[in-house]
């Protein structure tokens, strides 16, 4: 079971350690940030990392105010941030604890105006009662769990792996997920979408074995994809000659996908083609492929590192 990682934005934060210490234990990570620019910026750049969002009810706007200097627009400056992310299909759970009476007791405007679009239904949770913190932890991972996005990472561990151990960046995890999320459709596939992401991981394996010499740098896709299979040739009755880093199996893979890519990526381009075009089982049956090739690429790598 993947841990549950949360932003979680509140002023004081840092003296919490009694609260994520006891967060962790229920398997939810809490990771602070005492002001909405520096926690705003995070969410924008980094949402897919995270499960769920908490707010303090006042917290600071920037990183250098201190003391008193707390404000509600910080709380706004999120929960704005989320909102957006909604319109744009990606909908984050948020939650608000706090220990402010104007949130947890009081009428508040700007939780009146935010609090549809809260989970738990609206409720405010308080920072002074045990109870409301644990109610808080299963309210988090129940909507975490109604995530897309997190299902898929359950359901395919030793793929993402892969990214949680910073093996590939996070910029391959995204298109990962995005074709994972396009080839769940069951209509208005976007065909060029998919080929250009898997085309594109299967180049960020290839250069990151590059960085640890495992492939030579300048190769063109046939050179790189005889490389790892041992460099075999008629002139050596096609047995390696060098260290065979795949199988054959995984050399059809590789062959496959960067063919097959290719030429409808370039076919796509053409207003008027007429040929005949793949389907969306062709489309699954490559991305399978590639989660085989990213296995192989996991192990590989750290084989030879």
């Amino acid at each position: 079971m993947r841990n549950y990682k949360v932003l979680w934005c509140d002023d004081e934060h840092e003296n919490f350690q009694a609260i994520k210490d006891e967060a962790i234990l229920q398997d939810v990570q809490l990771i602070g940030y005492t002001n909405s620019d520096e926690g705003g910026d995070e969410l924008r750049q980094n949402f897919r990392d995270y499960d769920a969002v908490l707010l303090d009810g006042l917290f600071f706007k920037q990183k250098d105010q201190k003391g008193s200097d707390l404000k509600q627009t910080a709380f706004g400056e999120i929960a704005k941030i989320l909102t957006e992310l909604k319109a744009n299909g990606n909908l984050m759970p948020w939650f608000i604890y706090s220990g402010q009476p104007s949130f947890v007791k009081d009428s508040n405007e700007i939780v009146e105006i935010f609090k549809d679009a809260a989970f738990a239904n609206g409720k405010v949770f308080d920072k002074s009662k045990d109870q409301d913190f644990s109610e808080l932890l299963e309210e988090i991972k129940k909507a975490a769990d109604a995530n897309p996005i997190r299902q898929i990472k359950i359901n395919n561990p030793e793929i993402f792996n892969i990214f949680d151990t910073g093996l590939l960046l996070e910029e391959t995890e995204n298109e990962l997920l995005e074709v994972f999320n396009e080839l769940e459709k069951t209509t208005d596939i976007d065909t060029k979408a998919v080929l250009t992401k898997m085309r594109s991981i299967q180049e960020k394996v290839f250069i990151k074995l590059e960085s640890i010499n495992v492939l030579p740098k300048g190769l063109s896709f046939n050179q790189k994809n005889n490389h790892l299979s041992g460099n075999k040739s008629h002139k050596s009755n096609y047995t390696a000659t060098s260290i065979e880093y795949q199988t054959a199996e995984i050399e059809t893979l590789n062959k496959w996908i960067y063919i097959t890519c290719g030429r409808y990526i370039h076919e796509l381009k053409e207003q008027h083609f007429g040929g005949y075009m793949i389907s969306v089982y062709s489309l699954k049956s490559m991305f399978y492929g590639l989660l085989e090739i990213l296995l192989w690429f996991d192990k590989t790598y750290n084989d030879y590192k």
